[in-house]
């Protein structure tokens, strides 16, 4: 089968023939229909995340596909059955996941880094890492629900946001994106998207922001007092990873006086340092990192696309054979046009 294939001896990427694999007694091997390309992804490209523990490894994360065989000990899904990939795989019995966070499990082990992922024309997986998804749900939107729905799916859940409150999304990427979705479907009264390209500022709009700031043209700070009466925002949730808009973020939420705050959760990830914090201006409000959602969330978000609870059509932008990765990866950091996700077809 085709894979795309990650060295870290020579920090290269590859598609490469590999043997197909084989499934244990507790396993699952999908054939996988769609996978989806996450800006966590391109890292591999540049060399800017860790050595996966698994080298030579098969890159990615999110997918979905039709299940081709299962191990003699798996009864919950059935060859033939559509299935969400949870790519967390968790041991089920440390501290964490006794207290239902899977996604904080001490011996965590990760596809894409830890076991071989998504980027292949068939992945092997845990069968508890196997979501049976009903069959009118299209793969594409199951595919990108594994991490660019279902992170920010988390992080507005750990954000507290109440029925009405200002929301505000910086970076509406893959993952912005979907945030405002959740704003607006957890009950946010008003939902204000912030970014540096108005191409992402209408794909917010397409989910429903109320407001689109041009971070390169207005101050978004000034526009979130403006929209506040003086307040500042109720929850911000920082997408982008970039450190100016972490600093805006914290900005945001403490109006104009140093007892007004929110909540910031930041979920893009930083590759600097996080910048100075002042007590007084969070002191009411709260600060958290939030990371991989757990597999009940995935299972919960599976529930609302069966019964067409959510619409995920605006997400999906382009679409590249597993074969043009490389040109996938160039159109994400420098398309010409609006880039939501992009799905590759590895069939």
């Amino acid at each position: 089968m085709k894979a795309a294939r990650f060295d870290a001896d020579d920090s290269t990427v590859s598609i490469e023939d590999v043997e197909i694999p084989s499934v244990s007694p507790d396993e699952v091997r999908v054939d996988l229909r769609a996978s989806s390309l996450c800006g966590s992804d391109v890292h591999f490209f540049h060399g800017t995340l860790p050595d996966p523990t698994l080298n030579p490894v098969t890159m990615g994360h999110e997918g979905a596909g039709i299940v081709d065989a299962i191990g003699e000990n798996v009864d919950h899904v059935s060859v033939g059955e559509q299935v969400a990939i949870h790519y967390v795989h968790s041991c089920g019995t440390c501290k964490p996941c006794l207290q239902g966070y899977d996604h904080r499990c001490r011996h965590r082990r990760h596809f894409g880094d830890h076991r071989h992922g998504t980027f292949a024309e068939f992945v092997t997986i845990p069968a508890e890492n196997a979501l049976p998804v009903a069959d009118h749900v299209p793969i594409e939107w199951v595919s990108i629900s594994a991490c660019a729905v279902a992170t920010p799916y988390h992080g507005m859940k750990r954000s507290q946001l109440e029925n009405g409150d200002t929301v505000v999304v910086f970076g509406i990427g893959g993952i912005g994106l979907h945030a405002v979705l959740w704003a607006n479907y957890f009950g946010a009264g008003e939902v204000i998207a912030v970014d540096i390209d108005n191409r992402n500022l209408a794909g917010a709009d397409e989910y429903g922001a109320d407001v689109l700031v041009n971070a390169t043209e207005d101050d978004p700070v000034e526009v979130i007092n403006e929209r506040t009466d003086g307040w500042g925002a109720d929850v911000v949730l920082e997408c982008s990873g970039s450190e100016v808009a972490m600093e805006e973020a914290l900005e945001a939420i403490k109006g104009r006086h140093r007892f007004a705050t929110g909540n910031v959760v930041l979920v893009g990830i930083q590759d600097n340092p996080i910048p100075s914090i002042d007590f007084m201006g969070i002191r009411e409000g709260y600060l958290t990192v939030s990371g991989d959602h757990t597999r009940n969330e995935l299972r919960q978000i599976v529930s609302l696309l069966e019964g067409e609870k959510i619409d995920l059509s605006p997400s999906i932008t382009h679409r590249f054979p597993l074969a043009d990765l490389q040109t996938a990866v160039d159109t994400l950091e420098h398309g010409d046009e609006r880039v939501g996700r992009i799905v590759l077809d590895p069939t």
